[in-house]
């Protein structure tokens, strides 16, 4: 009974973001994307301030309020980043013209804002329905690349054994079979060859068998996807282009929420998976990070992890 009470919490945490551009009752004009020092949140409709995180959304007539050596970045839903300095204050209107922003374009904030909001919530609850995962039952659990796409046609494969092997043998197969084979005694290899064994475009699977004297056990089999060359060529642009936007501040959450949220439009779940990890690490208040780093990682198989954000996203709900 107490797993099936946890279980719903977890799925109202799916359904439910703490912030989106969406069309509400009140429409929501921006988010704020990045806090430091003293910041206060003055909702419209109520007297009392709160403390301002990321992650948390702006109505028409909210008021930012930031303190002595404090700073809030707010992206607004027409791709405009508006910062505030020390001892000052904005009012969210329906316009904002009294601010002065920079424009990172509307389909990198609606990346963002589509990361939160999630159409296929229907799955999502498939994945956790039983709140463990089979990993904790493995031998060999892979570690990357997984359900993701990548970028490299000579990808790095990690797994971890809770057994000792003598050796190690990577198989990675494609639809019409076995491409490449190779033993090792570390926990992790990369695919090399003096020809191109995988190719742009294209998926593979692949599974690691441990050997030792007298047994062997095999991992789980894992997907990935390599990105075709043009995707890599549009991909490499837009990275340059978010670097460039936010080149003054490279370590704030704004830049890797950005950063992070076009990964995942773009498939690459273990790179967004980075971006939100340092987002979280930033913002130790916000449930924003755990919710999104929750679906991610149910999103490349690794359910354990998924609960274990979406468990922390729920307390600090609950501690607001």
């Amino acid at each position: 009974m107490e797993k099936l009470k946890i279980f719903i919490f977890l799925v109202y945490l799916i359904c439910s973001p703490a912030w989106l551009f969406s069309q509400q009752k009140d429409s929501v004009f921006a988010v704020i994307s990045d806090v430091s020092g003293k910041v206060f949140l003055k909702k419209a409709k109520k007297t009392e301030p709160l403390k301002a995180v990321f992650g948390m959304q702006l109505m028409q007539g909210d008021q930012v309020l930031t303190q002595k050596k404090s700073k809030v970045e707010l992206l607004f839903s027409d791709g405009n980043l508006i910062s505030l300095g020390s001892n000052s204050n904005i009012t969210i209107s329906g316009k904002q013209t009294d601010v002065h922003g920079k424009n990172i374009g509307t389909g990198l904030a609606g990346s963002f804002s589509d990361l939160a909001l999630r159409s296929d919530s229907k799955g999502e609850m498939g994945v956790l329905i039983d709140l463990r995962s089979t990993e904790t039952d493995q031998t060999i659990i892979p570690m990357s690349p997984c359900n993701t796409m990548i970028k490299s046609n000579q990808p790095v494969l990690s797994w971890e054994s809770t057994k000792p092997a003598e050796e190690y043998v990577v198989r990675v197969y494609n639809n019409n079979g076995l491409v490449w084979e190779k033993k090792t005694s570390e926990t992790k290899i990369k695919i090399t060859g003096t020809a191109s064994v995988l190719h742009f475009g294209e998926s593979y699977f692949w599974n690691v068998e441990g050997i030792d004297l007298i047994d062997s056990f095999r991992s789980s089999n894992q997907k990935f996807t390599i990105l075709s060359q043009d995707k890599i060529l549009e991909l490499e642009s837009m990275e340059g282009k978010i670097k460039d936007f936010f080149r003054d501040d490279l370590s704030s959450s704004s830049f890797h929420s950005v950063l992070g949220a076009y990964y995942a439009k773009m498939g690459l779940l273990e790179e967004a998976i980075r971006e939100f990890e340092m987002v979280k690490e930033a913002n130790p208040e916000s449930s924003l990070p755990h919710e999104i780093l929750g679906k991610l990682y149910s999103d490349v198989g690794k359910k354990d992890l998924a609960i274990i954000e979406l468990q922390e996203a729920l307390k600090l709900e609950k501690e607001k």
